[in-house]
C-alpha cells in the first residue's frame, strides 16, 4: 500500500464515526470519484478529446505539483470508449530504455517477445498498433509523471510513435508532467519530440470562487449527508494559504476536520483554519498579494513559453494555447 493510500485510510478511520463518512474526503490518493471539474481541468479534457479525434502527434498536459494531473489523467482515460480506443497507462516512469519498452508491453497486456531485444519489442509494439487499427481501435499511451522520463526515453518516444496501423493511424501519446518537462523541451536535443507535440495545456490552480464548491464536492463524494460546512472566512484563509493548489487545500482541510472533533462541531471557521496553518507551518499570503503572485507566475510561464515558441516556429509547429503561444 502506498503512503498516500495509508494516509487516506487513516483519514477515514478518524472521521467516519463523527461525520458518517464512507471515505476520507481529503486524502491524497487520486481517486476518480473525487474528481472536481474545475475550469482548467474542464478545458484540458476538451482539448485532449479534440486531440484524439482531430490531431496527430503528442499531447502534453503540465502543471505544478498538486494541480490535479493524475486525477485528470484517470478521468480522461475512463471517459474513452474501449471499443474505439486501446489504452495503456504508465505511472511514474523512472526507468531506462529497455525497462520502458517492456513496461509499454505490460500496460498494453502484450507478451514479452523471445528474445526480448529492443528490435523484437519494437516490432511487437508495431504489430499491436497495426492489429488494433484493423479492428478500428486507436492505440493511446498515457504517461503520468512524464517529467521523470530520461532523455534517452524521451528521444525514443517519437520513433516508437511512428508505428502506424494499415489505416495510417499512429500510436497516440499523452504526457502528464510537471513544469520542468517544458523547460527540458527547450534543449536542442529534444527537437524531435518538440516537433511532435501538437496540443498542450497548462493546468491552473483552483480559483478563489472554486474553493467552496471544491470542498463541498469532496465532502459529498466521501458520503457526508451535509454535516460539514466551511465558513466564508475559512474559505478565504484556505485559498490564501494554498494558492488554489488542491493538494495543499486537502492537507489543510483534513486537519481542520480533525479539529472539529473536540469539542464536537460541524463548521470549519476561520479560527480553526488559522490554528491549523500555525500547526503545519503554512503562512497565508497577505490580502491583495496573492493576485500579484499569480501574475508573476503567469509572466514566468509566458516568458518560458515565448522562448519555446521561437524555437518551434522554426519548425512550423504550433502548440496551442495553454503555454501562451
Amino acid at each position: 500500500m502506498h503512503a498516500s493510500e495509508l494516509q487516506d485510510t487513516a483519514s477515514l478511520s478518524r472521521f467516519s464515526g463523527d461525520f458518517a463518512l464512507k471515505a476520507g474526503p481529503f486524502g491524497l490518493t487520486a481517486h476518480p470519484a473525487f474528481y472536481f471539474n474545475s475550469r482548467s481541468l474542464s478545458e484540458a479534457l476538451r482539448s485532449l478529446r479534440s486531440f484524439l479525434y482531430r490531431r496527430d502527434g503528442f499531447a502534453l498536459v503540465y502543471g505544478d505539483a498538486g494541480t490535479g494531473k493524475t486525477l485528470l489523467c484517470k478521468r480522461f482515460l475512463e471517459g474513452l470508449d474501449r471499443k474505439a480506443f486501446n489504452v495503456g497507462l504508465m505511472l511514474n516512469p523512472t526507468m531506462n530504455v529497455d525497462e520502458f519498452l517492456m513496461e509499454m508491453l505490460r500496460v498494453f497486456d502484450m507478451t514479452l517477445p523471445c528474445p526480448p531485444t529492443k528490435g523484437t519489442i519494437f516490432e511487437t509494439l508495431r504489430s499491436l498498433v497495426e492489429r488494433e487499427g484493423t479492428r478500428g481501435r486507436q492505440s493511446v499511451l498515457a504517461i503520468d509523471g512524464a517529467q521523470r522520463l530520461s532523455d534517452e526515453v524521451l528521444d525514443l518516444l517519437p520513433k516508437q510513435a511512428d508505428a502506424k496501423s494499415k489505416g495510417g493511424s499512429p500510436l497516440r501519446v499523452v504526457l502528464f508532467a510537471r513544469e520542468e518537462l517544458v523547460t527540458r523541451l527547450v534543449d536542442p536535443g529534444m527537437r524531435h519530440l518538440r516537433r511532435r507535440i501538437t496540443m498542450t495545456h497548462c493546468l491552473q490552480p483552483l480559483s478563489s470562487d472554486e474553493i467552496g464548491p471544491y470542498l463541498v464536492h469532496r465532502v459529498a463524494a466521501a458520503g457526508s449527508p451535509g454535516l460539514i460546512s466551511f465558513s466564508r472566512g475559512a474559505l478565504e484563509r484556505i485559498y490564501r494559504a494554498s494558492g488554489g493548489r488542491a493538494r495543499i487545500v486537502n492537507v489543510v482541510s483534513d486537519r481542520c476536520l480533525l479539529m472539529l472533533r473536540q469539542p464536537p462541531r460541524t463548521t470549519v471557521t476561520r479560527r480553526i483554519v488559522d490554528q491549523v496553518l500555525r500547526d503545519v507551518g503554512i503562512h497565508t499570503v497577505p490580502k491583495g498579494k496573492g493576485s500579484a503572485k499569480g501574475r508573476l507566475t503567469i509572466v514566468r510561464l509566458a516568458l518560458a513559453s515565448a522562448v519555446l515558441a521561437l524555437i518551434l516556429c522554426g519548425s512550423l509547429i504550433v502548440l496551442w494555447p495553454a503555454l501562451g503561444f
